[in-house]
């Protein structure tokens, strides 16, 4: 049991140094390029996000967090922890999509346009984002061989579009649709996304299949 919950500790761990790294490493850039700046330099979120040793000590990370967990747990809860990671890694692809368009807004001095233009610049977020739901798919194979139900297609549907809802807003304003149809066109790609994702979840499904398990047992125990 110690061994376990040590594993499900350092994966933990593992899963949030793409973010520390990321908030670390543009923290020493900002200080570095223009220190006595309030606002981080445009300069300064491209070198991070472009990084490409940032990108594989990231997906390393990752990777590392999976095997930790699954070498020191049981063989008969291997199944269910390969599920749970597909899923932790689906939901950390969106907190990294939201930070580094944030990020990427406030430092075109919330420009909304400049600031998608520096978010596809940066490339990194996106990149990274589609690799981990590339690996969640792959951790579940049955949601792309066809034994999964239609709720784990809109899920990763879902992902999809959230992904790329900023892309289409920048592809948009590329073909000079104008700004008003390509925001309303990247938000309603990103909302239906989301809606998908969210109503399709598998976190809180299990959330939901725990509390419904614990009640059940609990209300056996009480008629015996």
């Amino acid at each position: 049991m110690a061994l376990k919950d040590l594993g499900e500790d350092a994966s933990f761990l593992l899963y949030l140094l793409p973010i520390i790294a990321s908030i670390v490493y543009g923290a020493y850039e900002w200080y570095t390029i223009a220190h006595e700046s309030t606002a981080m330099p445009g300069l300064a979120f491209l070198i991070v996000s472009k990084s490409p040793y940032l990108y594989l000590i990231s997906i390393s990370a990752i990777c590392v967090g999976l095997i930790v967990d699954v070498a020191s747990s049981l063989r008969q809860h291997r199944e269910g922890i390969l599920s749970a990671h597909a899923v932790r890694m689906q939901i950390l692809s969106v907190i990294v999509l939201i930070i580094a368009l944030a990020a990427a807004v406030s430092v075109a001095n919330y420009n909304v346009v400049n600031g998608v233009s520096v978010f596809i610049a940066g490339r990194y977020a996106l990149i990274f984002s589609f690799s981990l739901v590339c690996m969640s798919i792959l951790l579940v194979p049955r949601q792309i061989l066809g034994t999964a139900r239609a709720s784990s297609y809109a899920e990763i549907l879902g992902l999809l579009l959230i992904v790329a809802s900023p892309v289409v807003l920048y592809v948009g304003l590329k073909v000079r649709l104008g700004f008003g149809a390509s925001a309303v066109g990247g938000i309603i790609i990103g909302i239906f996304g989301a809606v998908l994702f969210l109503n399709n979840s598998r976190l809180f499904k299990k959330k939901t299949e725990n509390v419904t398990t614990f009640q059940s047992s609990t209300q056996k125990q009480s008629a015996t």
